[in-house]
């Protein structure tokens, strides 16, 4: 890209994170959030035709479904990664002196953690005891997750919950596992907590190091119509480079609970947010988005006439 990245200083996820405050319903786009709050778009979000949207992952293929989208609706779409993984070295994983044989069950909240803990385990010739359990957040997750382990141990994966949070109820289940989150940077500190609070044994190791990479010259000078965060680490990088950014009038839309939680703790008025209900992807969290800001706009065009 031609821009050196910027290291993480302080990891990911090491933010304290309180549910918003509770909104009056004001538009078509006010959604109940899990904590119980409502996101609800900036004052004139809606009224406004949306013509360039910013999607938090790497540029697609010039057959995605996303393009489709885009001609459907007439609008431009920018793609861009703003996060760069680099796995750690056997060396470096080892000076956090922690071993993966102390634990019997094992959290993976990404793709990115599965694959390189299970390197790191070939690199040091040891082999996950048949035993242990799984934790992954989403069946995305747990389908990378079976293409390290034999068919024998995929039974004692759970990969129902969408949110560490909601990895909760079952670890309290099987109360007695030790269990071991592996990640990149800092663990989440709610799930902590929360575990904490169940008396839990749950310890934390990284497998990977994250650098944040700035938007391409061009992007920078852009003002988008709507921001897509597809996980929490491109919430934490958005806010790392660009600290002094004004959301105003910009929709933002967030795939992953642990992400609209980050959001809003972060600062971000979040518009909209998947998977919900019937919505799984942000796929087609911004084509629902699209189609109703398009209804929205013909109702106040017809009212107006």
């Amino acid at each position: 890209m031609g821009t050196r990245p910027t290291e993480s200083p302080l990891g990911l996820w090491g933010v304290a994170c309180t549910p918003a405050p509770v909104r009056p319903l004001q538009s078509l786009f006010c959604v109940p959030l899990p904590c119980g709050a409502f996101c609800v778009p900036p004052s004139q979000a809606c009224m406004k035709k949306v013509r360039s949207i910013f999607i938090a992952l790497p540029p697609q293929p010039p057959d995605s479904p996303y393009y489709e989208l885009a001609r459907t609706w007439k609008v431009d779409l920018y793609f861009a990664n703003l996060v760069e993984t680099q796995g750690m070295t056997l060396a470096e994983f080892r000076e956090q002196e922690i071993s993966p044989l102390d634990f019997n069950a094992f959290i993976f909240a990404g793709r990115q953690a599965v694959e390189h803990f299970f390197r790191l385990i070939r690199e040091m010739r040891l082999e996950v005891p048949s035993e242990s359990r799984f934790l992954c957040i989403g069946e995305a997750v747990a389908q990378h997750l079976f293409q390290h382990i034999p068919g024998s141990m995929r039974r004692r994966t759970y990969a129902q919950a969408r949110s560490l949070d909601d990895l909760i109820p079952y670890m309290r289940k099987h109360a007695g596992l030790r269990y071991l989150y592996v990640g990149g940077g800092v663990a989440p500190l709610q799930f902590f907590e929360q575990a904490a609070q169940h008396r839990l044994q749950v310890q934390s190791v990284r497998v990977y190091h994250v650098r944040y990479l700035p938007l391409p010259e061009p992007l920078r000078r852009k003002r988008f119509s709507v921001l897509c965060f597809t996980s929490v680490t491109s919430i934490m990088a958005w806010k790392h480079l660009y600290p002094r950014y004004q959301q105003r009038e910009t929709a933002v839309l967030v795939f992953g609970q642990d992400t609209l939680r980050i959001a809003q703790a972060e600062g971000f008025q979040v518009t909209d947010y998947a998977p919900r209900g019937e919505i799984t992807s942000l796929l087609g969290l911004l084509g629902q988005y699209l189609r109703l800001q398009s209804e929205q706009n013909s109702s106040r065009k017809r009212y107006n006439d």
